[in-house]
């Protein structure tokens, strides 16, 4: 079974996110602040995080920086979701390191469902 750190601030988002990844039988972890993801990364190895940007503590960006320079996290697959809509923001998650950049306003719950199969299974 995969293992999917959902990492949102927004509980009312990480509750609907959270039920309807584990209904396609995932284990899933959630961390509500960028500190709590760095740690929770670490500790578990999951096979897949789904990465809010803006955060309290440590935002996406720099939990994505950090991730994809240590050592037991660098290769583990990453999705960015977040209302930032910027090209220039799409272009930064992708230079960090980023797999796929979804913009919440822009997917459904059934997209991000799609981007995360996609993203284990590549």
């Amino acid at each position: 079974m995969a293992k999917v750190l959902l990492v949102e601030d927004d509980i009312n988002l990480r509750d609907i996110y959270s039920a309807r990844l584990a209904a396609e039988q995932y284990d899933i972890l959630t961390a509500s602040d960028g500190e709590e993801a760095l740690a929770t990364a670490v500790r578990e190895r999951p096979d897949l995080i789904i990465l809010d940007v803006m955060m309290p503590k440590i935002s996406g960006f720099d939990v994505l920086d950090i991730l994809r320079s240590t050592p037991e996290t660098k290769d583990t697959k990453i999705i960015m979701m977040t209302a930032l809509s910027q090209d220039s923001d799409k272009q930064r998650g992708e230079s960090l390191g980023v797999n796929k950049y979804l913009i919440k306003s822009q997917v459904t719950l059934e997209d991000v469902v799609t981007a995360a199969k996609e993203a284990l299974a590549a």
